[in-house]
């Protein structure tokens, strides 16, 4: 799994977009469209992946993965498109506050599926769920505390998470 991560992040670095551009009339695209209002921010990072970028990462994942765990995991990516990581960590403190405030209310009307807390820190998990619930797409992540927000754009099958889930819960 490790080889993945290193894998995954090499890529999304060697592939870093300073603008991240709408990707629609989603959620996603509104906040992406939102961060990108604020590029020229000392301390702003904005790491845009795009899709043949995930097409190549899949595939070297694909290749380095040996462990059923790891192979789980790659079918949970294949419905990935396009992944926007944004960092305002290194941001003047005011611009955090700022920042943080815009994301929070935007993400305010969306679909939280799930919050993580531990040691004072949250991980606020966010997606649209299609009406047969067998999908989540455009999955973002939210940490406040370290400011930092992962858009991950596509279709996330909940039975590959499931499938993902089962084995470490065992």
């Amino acid at each position: 799994m490790k080889k993945i991560i290193f894998v995954v992040l090499t890529l999304a670095l060697a592939t870093l977009n300073a603008q991240a551009k709408n990707t629609g009339p989603t959620a996603t695209g509104t906040l992406i469209n939102t961060i990108s209002k604020y590029e020229n921010e000392p301390g702003l990072h904005i790491i845009s992946v795009g899709k043949l970028a995930m097409g190549l990462t899949k595939v070297i994942a694909r290749i380095a993965a040996e462990t059923p765990q790891e192979k789980a995991a790659l079918e949970v990516l294949s419905g990935i498109d396009k992944v926007v990581i944004i960092n305002y960590e290194e941001t003047a403190q005011a611009k955090q506050k700022t920042l943080t405030s815009k994301l929070s209310g935007l993400l305010k009307g969306a679909e939280k599926i799930l919050e993580v807390k531990k040691d004072g820190e949250a991980v606020h998990i966010y997606g649209t769920t299609s009406d047969r619930g067998g999908t989540i797409d455009d999955l973002i992540l939210f940490v406040p505390e370290d400011c930092t927000m992962i858009c991950a754009l596509g279709s996330i099958s909940a039975e590959k998470i499931a499938h993902l889930i089962q084995p470490a819960s065992e």
